[in-house]
C-alpha cells in the first residue's frame, strides 16, 4: 500500500540540531480528541518523540526545522517549533520565523474570486477572455471557453511551461500581465477534459482578479485578506516589498537539502535561496505559521470574516471536480480535497526553499498547518495531516458494486508534463507501471470510483474513466493519462544517446589518422565528418538545455531556448544532408565492403540523430 502510496504521492504533485520547546494552548488542551482520534497530546507527543530520535544522530539530521499549528474554531490546540531555520548563525526556529507558502498562496486567489463573486463582478462559469486584455493568449489550441472554474480546477488544457519561472533579480520582476505573456505554455488539452496542476493557469486567475477590480492584485489581496485578519506578518510580494519585516526575518532563513550516501548523510546549505517568481499569485505569499494559523482559522469560523456572506464560505468548499460520476470531490473551488478518518480540505506548496502544507475540516474546523526549510521536504510537513485527521476506513466512501474492478494495471504517464516542445524528451522518464502489489485489494465502488485498500494502511479511491485513449486514473492536481509509444521513443533516446557517442569516437579516430597522415579519405568525407560533429552538438545541446533548465529552476530563458533550438536546426540540416551522402555512398562505393559499412553507420546516426531532433522537437524553441 505505502509503494502504491508513494507512487500517487510521486505524480502529484530537496552539525548539531537543537530541538525547539513545543507550546501547546493549554493544559485542557492536549486532551482535545483530533479527527484522527489521537488527542493533543498524543499528537505533540508524536512530534517530539520524532525531533528526539533524529536529534540523537548529531552528524545525520533527519530534518532541518518545522514549525506546526493545530487548531479548532478559534482555539489554538498545539503550536510546536523544531529545529534551526539558520544552522550557521543558530537561529531557532520560533514565532518568528518566516517560511515560505508556495502553492497555498493559490488559495488567496480563490478567495479573493469568491468575494468578487459574491458581488457579482465574475460569472464562474464565463469565459475567463472576457476578463483580461484582448488577444492576451497566443498559444491556444482550442476555442471551447476557459472558464475560472477551469482554472480552479486545473483542466484548462496547459502544460507546463518550459519558460524561466523565477527570477533571481528582483530589479528584472515584470508586471503581472507582461509575466504572464511572457511564460504562456501550450494548450495541449481540450478545456474541462483533463486535470494538470497549472501554476500557469492559477497566476491568469490572479491577473483576472487585478484586472476586474483595477487594482494590483498584491494590493488586494493586502486590502481583503491580510488586513482584515491581522496578519501583520505575511508578505504576498514577489520581494516581499510590501511587507518590510518579514523582508528582513526571510533574509534570515536558509534552505537544506539533507542528502543521504552509502556511508553518511550531508546536510548542503543553500544559503537564504531568495529567488522569485513574477507569476507571483501561483505561490509567492511567506510569513509566520500564526499567520498561516489565523488565515486557515478564518476559512473554517461561522463568522466567515473573508465573506460578506457566510453562505459563500460554505458554497467554497462545495465541489466543482469529482470522482468519475459520483459525489466525491477532488477539487472544491481551488482547494483539494481528501478522504481520511473525515473529509478535510486544503492545499500543500512547495518552492525552491521549503515546503508548507494547510488542511482543515470546516465539519470539526480543526486545521493543521506546516512550514519547513527544506526543497523537499521533511517527516513534519509529510505526517501532521495525517496525524490530525486519520485514513479513510474501507467502506468509507461507499460499498462495492461488483466483486470485480476494472483493470488498471497498465503504463500511464502523469498528464502534468510538457507533452510538446523542447522539453519533450523528460514525459519519457515520468511514465511509470501501475500493478497489483501483495497485499492490495481494488473494489469497485460504482459510478467510475475505485477502492485501493489494505488491512494496515486503509484505503484511498481515485476515478477512472474510458474513452478511446484508453483507461485514464483521475487523481487529486493530476490525471494519469495511458502511456502510448513510450517503448520506440525510449529506443529512438537511447540510439540517438549512442550514435553521437560513437560519432564522437569516429571523429576521434578521425583526428588520429590525420595526425599520422594515414587517413584513406572516403567520397563525401568532408559532408560525413560534418554530420559525426552534428550529432555530438545536438546531444552536448540537449544536456546543456536540461542544466540550464534546473539552473534556472525548472524554466529555460528566452535567449537561452533560442538559441539552442537555433543550433538543434542547425544540427538538423547538416544531419540530413550527410545522410544523403551516406547513402549514395553505400550505392556507389566500389570494389570494398569497407567503405559501404562505413557509410551505412554514418546514414544510420545520422538518421537517428534527425528523428529524435523531429521526434523531441528539440528546435521548437517558440513553443512553449
Amino acid at each position: 500500500m505505502k509503494q502504491w502510496l508513494t507512487k500517487f504521492a510521486a505524480v502529484l504533485c530537496a552539525g548539531a540540531m537543537l530541538a525547539g520547546m513545543p507550546v501547546t494552548a493549554s493544559a485542557d488542551a492536549s486532551e482535545t480528541v483530533l479527527p484522527s482520534g489521537i488527542t493533543v497530546g498524543e499528537f505533540e507527543q508524536a512530534l517530539t518523540d520524532f525531533a528526539a530520535e533524529s536529534d540523537k544522530y548529531m552528524n545525520a539530521p533527519e530534518y532541518i526545522s518545522a514549525a506546526v499549528g493545530v487548531f479548532q474554531g478559534e482555539d489554538v490546540l498545539y503550536t510546536g517549533y523544531f529545529g534551526e531555520v539558520n544552522r550557521a548563525e543558530h537561529i531557532k526556529a520560533d514565532e518568528n520565523a518566516v517560511y515560505e507558502w508556495g502553492s497555498i498562496s493559490k488559495t488567496l486567489i480563490w478567495v479573493s474570486v469568491m468575494q468578487l463573486w459574491e458581488q457579482g463582478k465574475i460569472d464562474l462559469e464565463r469565459d475567463i477572455r472576457d476578463y483580461l486584455p484582448e488577444g492576451f493568449f497566443q498559444h491556444l489550441s482550442y476555442d471551447e471557453p476557459i472558464t475560472m472554474l477551469n482554472l480552479m480546477n486545473h483542466n484548462a488544457g496547459w502544460q507546463e511551461t518550459t519558460r524561466a519561472i523565477w527570477e533571481e533579480d528582483e530589479s528584472r520582476i515584470p508586471a503581472l500581465g507582461d509575466a504572464l505573456r511572457a511564460i504562456e505554455p501550450a494548450q495541449v488539452h481540450r478545456p474541462g477534459e483533463v486535470v494538470a496542476y497549472s501554476n500557469y493557469g492559477a497566476a491568469v486567475a490572479g491577473y483576472a482578479v487585478e484586472c476586474i477590480t483595477g487594482t494590483d492584485y498584491c494590493e488586494y489581496v493586502n486590502e481583503h485578506i491580510f488586513k482584515p485578519l491581522g496578519m501583520t506578518h505575511t508578505a504576498l510580494d514577489p520581494a516581499r516589498r510590501d511587507n518590510a519585516w518579514v523582508r528582513e526575518q526571510r533574509g534570515k532563513s536558509h534552505s537544506y537539502t539533507i542528502a543521504s550516501m552509502p556511508m553518511n548523510t550531508y546536510v548542503i546549505d543553500k544559503g537564504t535561496r531568495e529567488a522569485f517568481i513574477p507569476a507571483y499569485p501561483a505561490g509567492a505569499a511567506a510569513g509566520t505559521v500564526g499567520d498561516l494559523m489565523t488565515y486557515a482559522q478564518a476559512l473554517v469560523s461561522d463568522e466567515a470574516p473573508l465573506f460578506e456572506k457566510p453562505g459563500t464560505q460554505a458554497f467554497l468548499f462545495s465541489g466543482t471536480d469529482f470522482y468519475g460520476d459520483s459525489e466525491i470531490p477532488i477539487c472544491c473551488h481551488g482547494f483539494w480535497c481528501t478522504e481520511g478518518a473525515v473529509r478535510y480540505y486544503g492545499h500543500s506548496g512547495a518552492t525552491v526553499f521549503g515546503q508548507a502544507d494547510m488542511e482543515i475540516d470546516p465539519v470539526s474546523k480543526t486545521g493543521v498547518v506546516v512550514m519547513v526549510n527544506e526543497q523537499a521536504g521533511n517527516w513534519f510537513n509529510q505526517s501532521a495531516a495525517s496525524l490530525v485527521f486519520g485514513s479513510m476506513s474501507p467502506g468509507a466512501c461507499g460499498e462495492p458494486v461488483s466483486d470485480q474492478a476494472p483493470d488498471i494495471s497498465g503504463k500511464y504517464v502523469p498528464a502534468r508534463g510538457t507533452p510538446y516542445g523542447m522539453m519533450r524528451f523528460t514525459e519519457l522518464f515520468s511514465s511509470f507501471t501501475l500493478d497489483e502489489e501483495e497485499g492490495i485489494a481494488f473494489d469497485d465502488l460504482g459510478n467510475g470510483v475505485i477502492q485501493m485498500r489494505s488491512e494496515t494502511d486503509g484505503a484511498i479511491v481515485f476515478g477512472v474513466r474510458q474513452d478511446a485513449d484508453g483507461l485514464t486514473i483521475e487523481s487529486p492536481s493530476a490525471d494519469l493519462l495511458p502511456s502510448k509509444g513510450i517503448l520506440p521513443q525510449l529506443l529512438l533516446f537511447a540510439f540517438y544517446m549512442l550514435a553521437a557517442v560513437a560519432a564522437y569516437y569516429m571523429l576521434r579516430i578521425r583526428i588520429k589518422l590525420t595526425q599520422k597522415h594515414k587517413w584513406q579519405g572516403y567520397g563525401g568525407s568532408k559532408v560525413i565528418g560534418a554530420g559525426f560533429a552534428a550529432q555530438l552538438v545536438s546531444v552536448l545541446s540537449l544536456l546543456v538545455m536540461f542544466t540550464v533548465y534546473y539552473a534556472y529552476y525548472g524554466g529555460l530563458p528566452d535567449a537561452a531556448a533560442a538559441g539552442i533550438g537555433t543550433v538543434q536546426m542547425i544540427c538538423l540540416a547538416v544531419c540530413v544532408i550527410a545522410a544523403v551522402r551516406a547513402v549514395i555512398g553505400i550505392f556507389t562505393a566500389k570494389g570494398s565492403r569497407a567503405p559501404a559499412l562505413w557509410y551505412g553507420v554514418c546514414a544510420a546516426g545520422n538518421l537517428l540523430t534527425a528523428a529524435a531532433i523531429l521526434v523531441f522537437s528539440l528546435y521548437r524553441f517558440w513553443d512553449c
